[in-house]
């Protein structure tokens, strides 16, 4: 293939494009010939008008190689951050985890704020009570019909259960106050359910949870600090929503709908937002993962994770 300037210059690889941080785009245009002629293109601006840079090199057999690199976009906007993205796509996904039992939002009210820990209460009941009654049968020294447990029944598991109706609590409250709690009914019916499922061996159950992903297709002088922003925070539907709002260089209709999706089936819940991926790509720009995991199933109660290690955004 000719070229420009002169037949004796033979194009060998044309419109070779490069990116770096320092430069931008770039396209090199190789040119290989004679030497003599080589030189003389390299000298002449009708091959070298607009270059960036020029290299010559001389090969055996009397020939030479010129490279003229071009830039292809405005090198003086590399330092500005863009703004927009060039692709910017939401997904949302289910997956599947496995829990506790006692982490069942049924039991949510067990969490006492006068007596932390009270499910571990009733687990540890199940312990003991499992242990004592292993320890029995392996002794064969009781008789599961006598009286006064558990001195002489460890096959009753109600008696392992110090949280009846009625029973008193003391506590110090927020004021350095001595105060009573009464535990009630409910207290007792919830934790003995409770207590009943984990001898029958259901100590896990699998729940559906959901994950919100957001991946965008970045120049690559945008800002990536954006991405991180708030990581390790639970985000509120309405932030999310924002989020996805200000985010969307134009806002389709399936935008909207995910919106609306958020607002109405996971009203009030929080979202937890994990580390972003940033991936380079091969052609100079940025491909940028973020993602909010669905951490509380519903509106009732405290938020599934500490707020005190993941703060709230709202």
């Amino acid at each position: 293939m000719n070229f420009k300037g002169t037949t004796s210059l033979v194009l060998s690889r044309q419109a070779e494009q490069s990116y770096n941080e320092a430069t931008g785009w770039e396209t090199t245009v190789t040119y290989k010939g004679l030497y003599a002629d080589i030189e003389a293109a390299a000298a002449s601006s009708v091959y070298t008008n607009g270059a960036s840079r020029v290299n010559v090199r001389q090969e055996p057999g009397g020939y030479g190689v010129l490279e003229i690199v071009y830039p292809v976009r405005d090198t003086a906007t590399i330092d500005q951050p863009a703004d927009e993205p060039e692709t910017d796509v939401w997904t949302l996904a289910p997956y599947e985890v496995q829990r506790n039992t006692w982490e069942h939002p049924r039991y949510r009210s067990l969490d006492l704020q006068v007596d932390p820990g009270h499910k571990m209460k009733v687990v540890e009941s199940v312990d003991a009570f499992r242990n004592k009654v292993r320890a029995e049968m392996e002794a064969r020294s009781v008789n599961p019909d006598s009286a006064d447990p558990p001195a002489s029944n460890p096959f009753n598991m109600s008696a392992y259960m110090l949280f009846k109706y009625g029973q008193a609590l003391s506590y110090v409250d927020d004021q350095g106050n001595t105060q009573t709690y009464n535990y009630t009914q409910e207290n007792e019916d919830l934790s003995e359910e409770l207590a009943r499922l984990l001898l029958a061996g259901h100590e896990t159950y699998n729940e559906d949870k959901y994950t919100l992903r957001n991946t965008q297709i970045v120049q690559a002088n945008t800002s990536l600090n954006v991405s991180t922003f708030k990581t390790g925070f639970q985000w509120s539907v309405n932030k999310i929503s924002d989020r996805i709002r200000d985010e969307s260089n134009t806002f389709t209709f399936s935008k909207y709908a995910l919106i609306s999706e958020l607002l109405t089936d996971f009203s009030n819940t929080f979202w937890l937002k994990r580390a972003p991926t940033i991936s380079e790509m091969h052609n100079g720009k940025f491909e940028i993962s973020s993602e909010w995991v669905l951490m509380t199933g519903d509106a009732t109660g405290p938020t599934e994770l500490p707020v005190e290690l993941f703060p709230i955004y709202a």
